[in-house]
């Protein structure tokens, strides 16, 4: 804590007693590249957008190096035959340099275009045109809401919906959690997040440090061949490289992610390069005052090394880990009037979570001619689960208001137990090869072989069921008893494996005016001995100068299923044979530049599910004692919608983003007596709502200081600089369905062991019938940075729902037959402080 504290006095000290900043320097440096072969380009002009006759041209290698005073600035690179790019958010502080990598492809546009017509948003050099976004990461970190969390801006984009803002998951286009794919610089990984769980890859933040960003490609769907194994998307994260100038520099940062620092440099005098950030959480502090109910620790390490051993030839190590903890207490706490004076007692839960989770990977990328390269990928992932669920039966005393004032412990079971590990040695090869100018094949393949450990103890459970409703201790009642169970399965590394091989042809036509993309995919897993074929097709027609276009995507997409989806509690393999879950995607969108950086987009969307698996004994509810543990791929979905997305990069101190969803998605009701009915499926969200606006202020405190003294003096108590921002955003989404539940004493459970429960709440029969209350909040962003003779200073300010809204995240049903509220974060502020040395 001392650090923090420190951090917090220099915070108090700027404000109180601002100082005079004189004039710095720092630099923009970086490399221009062809996007099809990643060759370098020489002689490319870079020119910086602010500053009158302050550029650059690339050098033989491809490298540029601009001295430039400290501030914010966008660099447009050119050069004739390619389609020129601007990239926005260049932020240069003292003495350090911003580092650029420019991709330009091929084009008709010459140096004379007019600024219109620029790519401002990497469009040319994208896999596909639909349903995909970029983001760098000056975007993450301005953005009001995300909590410098970049799942949590994707959150805020058409098509993506979320559950809590307790987790950061992706619930793309009416899919599940389970079903985005994360590639992390080249690396197929479970989850980038701290607390993720088998099913779902989300959690409450992730661990990659904003800071070590390069560029993050995020597409909802009609992905191409390259990519398969997940059914909604493909989040693409590449890492940047350390300093290549300088031996050393450091950085330090406290944020809502933690207490970190950033270390980085240059290797044999610039040929290589390597970085390292490590940070450690502090949300403990934040229990009460947010409303958490529990206490999450986590700390992570990222790295990244980086060497050129030839000019055609790079080779990079990249590694990331994480290390979370978090115990939950049952909460003994409440209020009965009725119970006023008395006592009762109730089973309260405590959940203890200790995982781990890593990644380290090395690529080879390989230029082997102008036309053709390659990469090369060995790399292994593991995912390490420790969680147990223990039921406290507790007794509960209450004073004449009817709070509870004392309780205490009459019994300890534990519930479950879960110790699991996910490895994954992987190995993938992909070239791309341009047979022509209008040709691009890119082909390759993967193996990869997991180490699974699956050990879980689920206690025995006693119920009865008192069938014709009158009384208990009649004929008619019936008991069940399922006894406790310790299955364990193991698959080690090589019995198993997943593999897939792919081929993508891109076809241009009419100089760039209408753009295919044709490709297949093999995918095969050994242990469940199931294999798919998946097509995939798309087309672009660019018209009105390149300033629209249309474009349509269909594919063919399989997942196999979660390794506990293939387990049971009796070891009997009854689940191994499963299908995957096959997705069918029709996409088709519009795209329309509106001016400098700005730009429409409006997709409408089919994808129709198929396989999905489902419980036996859900399609048997009809028959409460009917208990199955085996799956069926009985499920059947159809989501379809439209998008609508308007995004203003930073273009003349403004930027922002609107974004509109409308869904609708109905799953075909499995159970016995409903065939030929549907139902809301669970990530339903029929009206969401996104607005995002921002702006960018320079010299605003040698403009405030001209001011008279009224607004001059007062203006010294916020942290006004020259160089700041400020940013609200409104989101906005429809409540999410559940199926009502009634509570019903013809149903009982032995509670703790020590007693039948007074009854059980029962799901209704009509499905995600209902919704929670409507969702709604703003959130308020501030950043602030101040340059001084050798080192630099970041503010970050923001408050999280401003105005207090108490959105509902779920319902808590309790044995004695209470209904609680659980409620999404209150009003939050958040703080950060980033010191660069």
């Amino acid at each position: 804590m001392t650090v923090i504290k420190y951090l917090f006095y220099l915070f108090v000290a700027l404000i109180l007693f601002p100082v005079r900043l004189f004039p710095q320097t720092g630099f923009i440096t970086g490399k221009v590249t062809e996007s099809g072969t990643n060759e370098p380009l020489v002689g490319a002009n870079i020119v910086v957008n602010e500053l009158k006759n302050t550029g650059a041209v690339s050098s033989i290698e491809g490298d540029f190096l601009i001295k430039v005073p400290v501030g914010s600035y966008s660099v447009k690179a050119s050069l004739i035959g390619y389609t020129t790019t601007i990239k926005t958010d260049v932020i240069v502080k003292t003495g350090k340099e911003a580092s650029l990598n420019i991709q330009l492809s091929e084009g008709s546009l010459q140096l004379g275009e007019v600024s219109i017509k620029a790519d401002y948003f990497d469009r040319s050099v994208m896999e596909n045109s639909l349903s995909t976004i970029s983001l760098g990461v000056e975007e993450v970190k301005r953005s009001p809401g995300s909590l410098q969390d970049f799942q949590r801006i994707l959150q805020s984009l058409a098509g993506v919906s979320f559950s809590k803002d307790k987790t950061n998951e992706l619930l793309v286009r009416g899919g599940s959690p389970d079903e985005n794919l994360t590639v992390l610089d080249n690396m197929e990984i479970h989850s980038t997040n701290h607390f993720p769980n088998e099913r779902n890859s989300g959690g409450p933040i992730n661990m990659i440090n904003v800071d070590l960003i390069e560029d993050i490609r995020f597409s909802t769907g009609g992905f191409i061949s390259k990519y398969g194994d997940k059914l909604s998307s493909v989040m693409n994260i590449t890492t940047r490289e350390g300093s290549r100038i300088k031996p050393f520099k450091a950085n330090l940062n406290l944020s809502i992610a933690g207490l970190g620092a950033i270390a980085e440099g240059a290797l044999d005098e610039g040929r290589g390069s390597w970085i390292v950030s490590l940070r450690k959480s502090y949300m403990d502090l934040l229990k009460g005052p947010v409303g958490l109910s529990s206490v999450p620790e986590y700390y992570d390490i990222q790295f990244k090394l980086a060497y050129d051993i030839s000019q055609k030839h790079k080779l990079t190590l990249s590694g990331i880990y994480g290390n979370d903890k978090n115990f939950t207490e049952g909460e003994s706490e409440n209020t009965n009037i009725s119970l006023a004076g008395g006592m009762d007692s109730v089973s309260l839960f405590v959940e203890d979570i200790k995982q781990y989770q890593y990644a380290v990977g090395s690529t080879l990328r390989s230029i082997w001619s102008k036309n053709l390269f390659s990469l090369l990928t060995l790399y292994y992932s593991s995912y390490n689960f420790n969680n147990s669920e223990t039921e406290q039966f507790t007794a509960r005393s209450y004073d004449s208001h009817g709070d509870v004032y004392q309780s205490f412990i009459l019994k300890n079971k534990l519930d479950y137990e879960d110790k699991s590990r996910v490895g994954s040695l992987g190995l993938k090869c992909e070239f791309v090869w341009n047979t022509a100018k209008t040709n691009e094949l890119s082909f390759g393949a993967a193996l990869k072989s997991d180490d699974f450990k699956h050990d879980v103890y689920m206690c025995g459970d006693s119920s009865r069921y008192d069938i014709l409703s009158d009384g208990w201790n009649t004929p008619d009642d019936i008991y069940i008893r399922r006894p406790a169970s310790d299955a364990r399965y193991r698959i080690r590394l090589f019995e198993n494996q997943k593999s897939y091989a792919f081929f993508n042809d891109k076809i241009s036509l009419f100089e760039g005016s209408l753009i295919f993309n044709l490709g297949l995919r093999y995918d095969y897993f050994s242990y469940s001995k199931k294999g798919n074929l998946s097509p995939r097709a798309s087309a672009t027609w660019n018209f009105f100068s390149g300033l629209s276009d249309l474009n349509f995507a269909y594919g063919e997409y399989y997942q196999t299923q979660s390794y506990p989806t293939y387990t049971d509690r009796y070891r009997s393999e009854v689940n191994r044979y499963l299908n995957n879950t096959h997705a069918r995607h029709f996409v088709m969108g519009y795209n329309q530049i509106l001016d400098e950086g700005l730009k429409l987009t409006i997709e409408g969307y089919l994808k129709k599910y198929y396989d999905i698996p489902v419980r036996e004994d859900f399609i048997h509810s009809n028959d409460r004692t009917f208990r199955s543990e085996k799956y069926l791929n009985a499920g059947h979905q159809a989501i379809y919608g439209i998008d609508l997305l308007i995004q203003q990069k930073l273009v003349k101190d403004f930027y922002g983003t609107v974004s509109y969803s409308r869904m609708w998605s109905r799953m075909d009701d499995p159970r016995i007596g409903k065939e030929g009915k549907s139902y809301p499926s669970d990530y339903e969200y029929p009206h969401i709502f996104t607005i995002v606006l921002g702006r960018r202020f320079s010299s605003l405190r040698d403009y405030l200081d001209r001011a008279p003294f009224y607004i001059k003096y007062p203006s010294y108590l916020l942290p006004f600089s020259n160089d700041m921002e400020i940013s609200a955003r409104w989101r906005y989404a429809s409540g999410r369905g559940y199926t009502p539940r009634v509570f019903v004493t013809t149903e009982q459970f032995f509670e703790g062991d020590s007693r039948w429960s007074r009854g059980s709440w029962v799901s209704g029969d009509e499905r995600n019938s209902e919704r929670y209350p409507d969702y709604h909040r703003l959130d308020i962003s501030f950043s602030s940075r101040y340059n001084f003779t050798s080192w630099s200073l970041s503010i970050y300010l923001s408050i999280e729902n401003l105005y207090n809204r108490k959105n509902v995240a779920s319902y808590q049903y309790n044995s004695d037959g209470t209904r609680e509220t659980s409620t999404q974060y209150s009003l939050m502020p958040v703080v950060g402080v980033e010191v660069e040395l």
